[in-house]
């Protein structure tokens, strides 16, 4: 429920799975500060959206609704109503049918499609890491974010 720009954008995007609202706004918006995308965001992004819209995301600063994020399995669910209680209340219902099924299998199934994942982390979470320092040490640092401040 609420936005998940940046940063939070990118920690939603390396969760197991993703609940939102119709209005929930999730964003990829540091090309437009003059940054570097972060906390595996570069890495997750595509593994959950594709390539090419992840690149569409990442590069032009696109802010997905609710509705565009379960169009395009950026989240798993969409509540009925856009009110917290019931993103919360998906969430919880979501955890149940997961916590019905046998422990062991959802322990080991987890554990390989996490895996699969983090295959190629390190490295991308190190040239992020790279990127953001060079963004950061340019003399014009900070006027994308000035320039989204007046916006």
């Amino acid at each position: 429920h609420g936005p998940a720009i940046g940063a939070g954008a990118c920690l939603a995007t390396a969760c197991d799975m993703r609940v939102a609202s119709s209005r929930s706004k999730i964003g990829y918006t540091f090309a437009s500060l003059g940054i570097h995308a972060g906390m595996g965001g570069s890495h997750f992004l595509p593994l959950s959206v594709g390539r090419s819209l992840a690149n569409e995301a990442l590069l032009t600063g696109k802010i997905f609704t609710g509705d565009e994020a379960i169009g395009v399995g950026l989240v798993n669910k969409l509540a009925q109503t856009d009110d917290a209680a019931a993103v919360k209340g998906e969430a919880i219902e979501l955890g149940k049918k997961i916590a019905q099924q046998h422990p062991l299998a959802v322990r080991t199934m987890t554990k390989s499609i996490r895996l699969k994942e983090d295959e190629g982390l390190d490295a991308a979470l190190r040239r992020e890491a790279y990127a953001q320092a060079m963004c950061y040490a340019r003399d014009d640092w900070g006027e994308g974010i000035d320039a989204n401040v007046e916006r």
